[in-house]
């Protein structure tokens, strides 16, 4: 119960927009384009933005990309970006039902400061298809290293937060899916859009 607690009241990181909230990194992501709306937080409506990825392949595959473009909480445009890795730790089996993989990646986030991001952490889920669609549930705690330059920088240059993103992916046909994350903790951020596999 504390640990939810702690998610839901953790301070947002400063009011700068973070390139990972939220990371939208899944066993079983999709290859290919993505096109979000995204909300960076830290409250649902205090900014807007555009975010767009590329995966070459379905994750854990090669790297993930990402470049956005969003509004911060002090009303001012911040552009971000950065990239991913991850691996599988453990496979779906029949005596585990989920895949696990590693995550972790590096990006910024460029508005009244310049916020560097290095997650590291765990995406745990299974897709599954019924009836036709085809669904893909996850979720993935992380510790996030944050380093902050510029003149509005708080007085801690160097902190590690907690993050923990909820998300699904689905999709009717294997050449596109729609994509929705949430992250809670020291990320908060909304994302829904769509990925397009381009061959």
């Amino acid at each position: 119960m504390a640990g939810l607690a702690v998610l839901f009241l953790a301070a947002p990181a400063q009011g700068q927009v973070a390139w990972d909230g939220p990371l939208m990194v899944a066993p079983n992501s999709p290859a290919g384009w993505g096109v979000y709306l995204v909300d960076p937080g830290p409250g649902p409506g205090d900014g807007i933005g555009i975010l767009s990825t590329w995966r070459g392949d379905s994750a854990p595959g090669g790297l993930g990309y990402r470049v956005g473009l969003a509004e911060g909480r002090r009303g001012g445009l911040s552009v971000y970006g950065g990239l991913d890795a991850s691996g599988f730790l453990v496979r779906e089996s029949p005596d585990f039902p989920l895949d696990v993989l590693w995550v972790t990646g590096a990006g910024l986030g460029v508005g009244h400061d310049v916020l560097l991001s290095f997650p590291l952490g765990a995406s745990i889920g299974r897709d599954f298809e019924t009836d036709g669609v085809w669904f893909n549930p996850y979720m993935t705690p992380r510790v996030v290293l944050d380093a902050w330059f510029g003149g509005d920088r708080p007085s801690d240059e160097l902190s590690l937060g907690l993050a923990v993103d909820l998300g699904i992916d689905m999709a009717f046909d294997p050449g596109w899916a729609i994509r929705f994350a949430g992250s809670l903790g020291d990320r908060r951020g909304l994302a829904i859009g769509m990925s397009f596999r381009i061959r």
